[in-house]
């Protein structure tokens, strides 16, 4: 692996949409940084035995083991232990979890990754039959810029590979040369990698105990395989830390840049696809309320002069109640019909729009949105790192979005009808026809004549309107309502899109700059 510039690095980190993962990742590093003894971490998959090939070290060693290790056909480490073996620190990890999606299966990964990340010495612990389901995350840790000899592998638990140490032994011993052979191949490796092949607890002599002698295991020596690996670790020195230490430095923040960028690319992907939903919205609504103000001139368009037409066909005053209620009934009917073809069309518009895969991702945001609290907190992801961007996106997201903002419509809005919405007008059309009758007779002259049913058609036209407006505005409330959720998210949306970009873009660059 070549440099990495490391401030850059940091400074990226510091400028990342949402906020900083500066700090976390400096605080990990600076407590790594401060130890004075070399780092010594046994990693793989949780029962490959790294709880046992420690035990098996430090009780050869004279050492204590101590009480939080346990032995164990179970999965039982879940936090990383240290324990002091000669020159160095001994790290025991939780196994790797690989596919899990329980949260203590992620924690497990997630701890055991960020141990690999902060070590001088790595040492991948397997069973005879290497690497299965953790192949993948093996391979990105191997090749994350080791230095000569400070990555080794061991093949633990060799006992149970299949040939009988005492009956066979050199049978046992072409086996464990074929699958050091075999490891090589797996992983590329040449043939300077150090591959230890060791029984630790030869048919589980010790069990469970957690304090056995070193006597133990005397009768088991000869082939174990533990005597070239405990002299590995005695020759840990710290004369070799400072190189050590600066090839870790680099291996950490290349991998903070990797995983960071990764998920930054994740991120990226969501909320593309959330902003284009929340920008079809956007368009939804631009649309509809342009067809109802299209629809709405029309029927005003359509209600001046209709009175007073109907006023001047007249010949008997005494039918104005019943003709002008005719003829606005039959306004309302027609345009209300407008307005319900209308509503209808939002209804199904909205209704398939939110049948497309794209509406869950969109939906999942507006309810996390309402739930999430103003920090949220780091959630586990799969891909051997938990997700620290995604929280801070949605911190950033909340803030930025109106607290009251309009949620989805839970109906279709409200029907008037014909006959509530001209009630207001029956009752005027009652006192305003029997004046209408009354004075009538009185106006000789057709200018004043046309004056006064001018004025009153006046009004009659005003009284329609105020009764149509209801209509109206209960179209617009609902197509407020259902595209709500996309019109208050979609500038935050399309922010956050174009700082992902960004800062995609110039990870990258780093990353190519390496």
């Amino acid at each position: 692996m070549t440099t990495v510039d490391i401030e850059a690095v940091r400074d990226w980190l510091e400028r990342l949409p949402g906020g900083s993962l500066a700090g976390r990742y400096a605080a990990d590093w600076d407590a790594f940084a401060k130890r004075d003894r070399p780092v010594v971490t046994l990693f793989g998959s949780y029962d490959t035995g790294k709880s046992s090939l420690l035990r098996r070290l430090l009780a050869d060693a004279g050492e204590e083991v101590p009480g939080w290790l346990t032995i164990s056909a179970r999965h039982e480490t879940f936090e990383v232990g240290d324990a002091e073996l000669g020159g160095c620190v001994v790290r025991d990890t939780p196994g790797f979890a690989v596919g899990a999606s329980d949260i203590r299966g992620l924690n497990n990964s997630h701890r055991a990754v960020t141990a690999v990340g902060l070590t001088d010495v790595g040492v991948v612990v397997l069973t005879p039959q290497l690497a299965t389901a953790e192949r993948d995350l093996l391979a990105r840790l191997v090749t994350r810029g080791w230095p000569a000899g400070a990555l080794w592998f061991v093949i633990s638990r060799f006992d149970e590979a299949g040939v009988d140490p005492e009956d066979d032994p050199e049978g046992y011993r072409e086996l464990g040369d074929r699958k050091a052979g075999e490891l090589r191949e797996l992983f590329g490796l040449d043939d300077r990698a150090r591959i230890f092949v060791v029984a630790q607890d030869p048919f589980q002599t010790a069990g469970p105990d957690t304090s056995p002698g070193p006597q133990t295991w005397d009768d088991f020596r000869d082939w174990d395989g533990m005597r070239d690996l405990a002299a590995a670790f005695a020759a840990v020195s710290p004369v070799d830390l400072p190189g050590w230490r600066a090839a870790a430095g680099r291996r950490y923040w290349s991998a903070a840049l990797d995983d960071t960028l990764s998920e930054l690319r994740g991120q990226l992907a969501d909320y593309t696809a959330r902003a284009a939903t929340a920008a079809e919205g956007v368009a939804n609504r631009v649309r509809f309320e342009g067809e109802l103000d299209t629809l709405h001139r029309a029927a005003l368009a359509g209600l001046d002069g209709l009175v007073e037409d109907v006023m001047r066909r007249l010949e008997e005053p005494g039918d104005l109640q019943s003709e002008i209620q005719r003829t606005l009934e039959q306004w309302f009917t027609r345009h209300e019909a407008r307005l319900q073809r209308l509503r209808q069309s939002i209804h199904q518009a909205t209704e398939r729009d939110r049948a497309q895969p794209s509406w869950a991702g969109f939906a999942s945001l507006v309810e996390t949105l309402g739930t999430a609290t103003s920090t949220p907190a780091a959630s586990p992801r799969v891909g051997g790192h938990f997700e620290r961007v995604g929280p801070m996106l949605l911190g950033a997201l909340k803030a930025g979005v109106d607290a009251t903002g309009a949620k989805a419509a839970t109906r279709w809005g409200r029907h008037l009808g014909t006959a509530e919405a001209a009630l207001p007008l029956v009752v005027y059309l009652a006192k305003a026809g029997d004046e209408w009758a009354a004075g009538r007779a009185g106006r000789t002259h057709d200018r004043a004549e046309a004056e006064r049913r001018q004025q009153v058609a006046a009004e009659f036209t005003r009284r329609a309107r105020e009764a149509w407006q209801p209509f109206a505005d209960d179209v617009r409330a609902e197509i407020v309502a259902v595209t709500g959720e996309q019109v208050d998210l979609d500038p935050g949306l399309h922010r956050i899109v174009e700082r992902l970009r960004e800062a995609v873009t110039e990870g990258e660059a780093l990353s190519r700059g390496r």
